[in-house]
């Protein structure tokens, strides 16, 4: 004889667990996806400036109002570079994954080369 705390559920005990379920993972499916947020997106549209800046002609031996400046221009200057783009305009788009590669870069190439398509 089977005790009854090793029963199998019945279909209508378990339509109840079924729905749940399914409901949960609906909700956590789109956390899954792992987008960045805007403060991701900003942080790594500042490294890049940073990296920019540090690769412009002596840019490690700039004072610091010399440095601003360059961070200006280059924040101009790369907003042709389509992956600076999407990285400001479309960070909805950008996954937590682009974003760390693009945190860990230690040049603009690298960097640019955690979004490979950020022509989309």
């Amino acid at each position: 004889m089977i005790s009854s705390r090793f029963r199998p559920l019945g279909a209508r005990s378990a339509l109840p667990w079924a729905l749940f379920c399914a409901l949960a993972l609906s909700l956590a499916l789109p956390a899954c996806r792992g987008r960045a947020s805007p403060d991701d997106c900003a942080a790594a549209a500042e490294h890049y400036i940073d990296l920019a800046v540090r690769e412009s002609p002596n840019g490690e031996s700039l004072s610091p109002a010399q440095q601003a400046a360059v961070r200006e221009v280059e924040r101009g200057l790369k907003r042709a570079e389509p992956a600076f783009r999407r990285v400001q305009d479309r960070c909805a788009d950008v996954t937590r994954a682009e974003v760390s590669c693009a945190n860990d870069s230690a040049s603009t190439g690298a960097w640019e080369g955690c979004f490979r398509d950020a022509a989309r």
